[in-house]
């Protein structure tokens, strides 16, 4: 497999077990699909040694958002996108193997960027409290007690779906 970015070969190297590409060339990394996961999280020792490893690779480029081909699959386009959901570091993935490309210190920004569980979990509802949409009704008329009687059906129908449940 060769370097998206610069063309050369990449280096197989085993990291805690699991087998990753780097490009000596430009610091980048190729991880197979779902592998990165494991490399991810601060306290991941492999994490720390891969991230490590690469910093005497690290090199400026000079257009990161170009887009490349999948070392693996080298006819396809791989795809730009956010990693996380904080919208801060962009990783290529390829459509077709699922493969993931770092460019040069970008393991080391989502390793720094890293939300656990619970600040997930946080983040998620701040989310969804943020995107609801918003719940308007017209003002009700004195002519018109349709609004009213379509809560009175509605909480029939509840309570008939209850007792019938049951």
């Amino acid at each position: 497999m060769n370097c998206p970015r610069t063309g050369s070969n990449l280096k197989s190297v085993k990291v805690g077990g699991i087998t990753v590409f780097i490009s000596e060339s430009c610091g980048g990394v190729f991880f197979d699909n779902t592998i990165l996961k494991s490399f991810e999280a601060p306290t991941e020792k492999r994490g720390q040694v891969l991230a490590k490893h690469l910093q005497q690779f690290h090199t400026e480029l000079i257009d990161e958002s170009k887009r490349i081909n999948c070392p693996r699959c080298q006819d396809i386009v791989m795809m730009r996108r956010y990693y996380s959901p904080l919208h801060i570091v962009e990783i290529d993935e390829c459509p077709g193997c699922g493969g993931i490309w770092l460019d040069s210190g970008e393991l080391d920004n989502l390793r720094t960027l890293f939300l656990n569980p619970k600040e997930r979990a946080i983040f998620r509802n701040q989310l969804i409290q943020e995107t609801r949409p918003v719940d308007i009704r017209a003002p009700r008329s004195t002519y018109s007690s349709w609004d009213f009687n379509t809560h009175k059906i509605d909480n029939f129908i509840d309570i008939t779906t209850y007792l019938l449940d049951e």
